[in-house]
């Protein structure tokens, strides 16, 4: 559910204040400080001010960052942890932010399994990519362009093993489109499940953080690391993720195209 941060308006000056608990709750609060294990997220006439608790749960990220979803992309943030402050922030940095710390709680727990970076695609990223296949999402422009215009344009770049990620009402995702024959991860939900369904499947989570991340930061993101993949052992990937979130369209049009290849074997196919 989108958050709605034009209550509050006292003699014109508008304020909203939420909390986000650890298992990811959304409430509205009067606290100074955010709640063990989540966040603070404060509005205040022409500044708004994210609080992460040093703990912060996985849950609490991912809610904040579809929170955040609901707020201008030119505003600008502060965000502190602990008596650490950031000044200035767009809506698309500070999100890398909470999108990098998920990544590297999971991670963390599960450091046999993946170890990776995500950063915006800039121009060097394009030319350290000796993929065409990946090149062909990385370098499409989508800009000012609605929905389905956009799809169609991704759709005539010809991606191989392009993966489709949409949303429901309720702004939890599902896979759309996917490859035909999966090498990793080993088990997926069915087409149309809800990604969050599949709590028990780590790469899942991994996966579902990163889409989350490409709805809140708005931007084409580059993610690459190392993956686990059978006996063989520890493997490069790279990926791009290409969000299509136009200001003036419907949510239920957004998607995410993501495509990923092992860098040493393209015959592997990795989502």
């Amino acid at each position: 559910m989108a958050t709605d941060w034009t209550d509050g308006r006292s003699a014109g000056k508008m304020r909203a204040q939420i909390a986000i608990t650890r298992g990811g709750v959304t409430k509205a609060s009067t606290s100074a400080s955010p709640p063990e294990g989540g966040a603070l997220a404060k509005r205040a006439n022409g500044t708004f001010q994210i609080s992460l608790h040093r703990r912060i749960s996985e849950s609490a990220l991912i809610n904040l960052m579809r929170a955040l979803r609901a707020i201008e992309p030119e505003l600008p943030m502060n965000l502190r942890v602990d008596a650490q402050l950031q000044q200035g922030l767009s809506r698309s940095e500070l999100c890398l932010q909470l999108a990098l710390r998920a990544l590297g709680d999971i991670e963390r727990n599960n450091e046999a399994l993946f170890m990776s970076n995500l950063e915006l695609v800039q121009p060097a990223t394009l030319k350290s990519l000796t993929s065409s296949n990946l090149l062909r999402l990385a370098q499409l422009d989508m800009s000012n362009m609605d929905a389905p215009s956009a799809l169609m344009k991704a759709s005539a770049a010809r991606v191989s093993n392009l993966v489709s990620v949409g949303q429901n009402r309720s702004m939890r995702l599902y896979f759309l489109a996917l490859p035909a024959e999966v090498d990793w991860p080993a088990s997926l939900p069915d087409i149309g499940a809800p990604l969050d369904e599949e709590t028990d499947s780590v790469p899942c989570r991994w996966l579902s953080t990163l889409y989350e991340a490409a709805m809140a930061i708005q931007a084409p993101l580059y993610h690459h690391g190392f993956i686990r993949i059978g006996p063989a052992g520890m493997r490069p990937f790279k990926r791009i993720i290409h969000p299509i979130t136009p200001q003036n369209d419907r949510p239920s049009n957004f998607r995410v195209l993501s495509v990923a290849e092992i860098s040493e074997n393209d015959a592997i196919v990795i989502i």
